[in-house]
């Protein structure tokens, strides 16, 4: 499969089907994907960049040339699927575009990730994930909700949901073709995908009603005697009075002052004591305490993307596949050369050629 994208949104999805056995050719700009310089970087490996391109192999083609376009519309017909998330519109003035490779390979399933879709009023917004984030009401709920003031996101969650769907509707575009024999356009807006995956977005258009069971926003955060920080699992206007009954408080139906708390030393204590009464606690902690569990280090949730770069593996295992990191996240058109013969067929003269007028690097 070609992989005509970058940063986050397409990288993710193509990474995930590299997970699942797919072999990812990445089509790159000489200047190469922009989160190869996203910092911090092990020998000059970006750690952003290695999580998102484990296991592809990567050619440096200049789509902007004619020599450089038609390569790239000459590999598309060898392959299965294509991801772009360029701008609705960019790759086809190039000769690029779904309907201009369709015809060259009918069986090509070609997925497009924007902003807002690829038809319509706001198809040629620019669009990133905070800017969705801002607009689509991820920003104002979670300050809502908690009655804060709104913040910026930690995450891309805009990308990263478009990602993962784009994963669902590539391989039910590759089922559907097993059965017609045709390929088709996937449209993936990253709007849609945040609101899609919002589990808040259909309680907002009834109308926010009273608390209820699943408000995880309102679970208690508590500091314990040695300065851990620990997340009481469960809506407190239901369990107020069970947490109490475990810390040996006689203060039940109200907070108690804080002089009448009952103190707890650390995290294994506070577990212990929620335990017998069927609570359960969480110590809040970074990603990297995870990963240095005894649990991590069973379930190898962690592989090497390059030497001294580590990243999250696939996060489920099969029973009759091999799922996985295939491959380190290759350098800037390592595999230039090595794909344009296998699929294409170019000679060493051929090669020598296109790199000298500037189709390739």
């Amino acid at each position: 499969m070609l992989d005509l994208s970058q940063i986050v949104a397409g990288p993710v999805c193509t990474r995930v089907l590299a997970d699942l056995g797919a072999d990812v050719i990445k089509v790159e700009a000489p200047t190469g994907d922009l989160s190869r310089t996203v910092p911090p970087a092990v020998d000059g490996v970006g750690a952003l960049f290695a999580q998102l391109n484990a296991g592809k192999r990567s050619t440096c083609i200049d789509i902007r040339t004619t020599g450089g376009a038609e390569l790239v519309a000459a590999l598309a017909e060898h392959c299965d699927v294509l991801v772009e998330n360029y701008r609705p519109g960019a790759l086809s003035g190039r000769g690029l575009g779904y309907t201009e490779l369709a015809a060259r390979q009918p069986r090509l399933i070609y997925v497009s990730i924007s902003g807002f879709g690829q038809e319509g009023p706001w198809a040629t917004r620019r669009a990133h994930a905070p800017l969705l984030h801002a607009e689509a009401g991820t920003m104002e709920a979670a300050a809502r909700l908690r009655g804060t003031e709104p913040v910026p996101e930690i995450h891309q969650h805009a990308d990263l949901y478009s990602g993962f769907l784009a994963v669902s509707a590539v391989c039910a575009a590759l089922f559907q073709r097993e059965r017609t024999g045709v390929g088709q356009h996937v449209d993936l807006s990253l709007a849609e995908a945040l609101l899609y995956a919002s589990d808040q977005v259909a309680i907002d258009l009834v109308g926010s009603g009273p608390p209820r069971e699943f408000d995880t926003w309102t679970y208690a955060v508590a500091t314990l005697e040695n300065g851990e920080r620990v997340c009481l699992i469960g809506n407190p206007l239901r369990l107020f009075d069970r947490w109490m009954a475990a810390l040996g408080s006689p203060h039940a139906g109200a907070p108690p002052a804080d002089e009448d708390t009952a103190r707890v030393a650390d995290f294994a204590s506070l577990q212990a004591a929620l335990a017998e009464h069927g609570l359960v606690c969480a110590v809040v902690q970074p990603a990297t305490s995870l990963l240095a569990s005894e649990w991590a280090t069973q379930r190898s949730v962690l592989g090497f993307a390059a030497p001294g770069v580590r990243v999250p593996a696939a996060p489920w295992r099969s029973s009759h596949a091999t799922v996985g990191i295939t491959g380190p996240a290759p350098e800037l058109g390592a595999h230039t050369r090595a794909v344009l013969t296998e699929l294409l067929g170019l000679t060493d003269d051929d090669i020598a050629d296109l790199a000298n007028t500037g189709s390739i690097t």
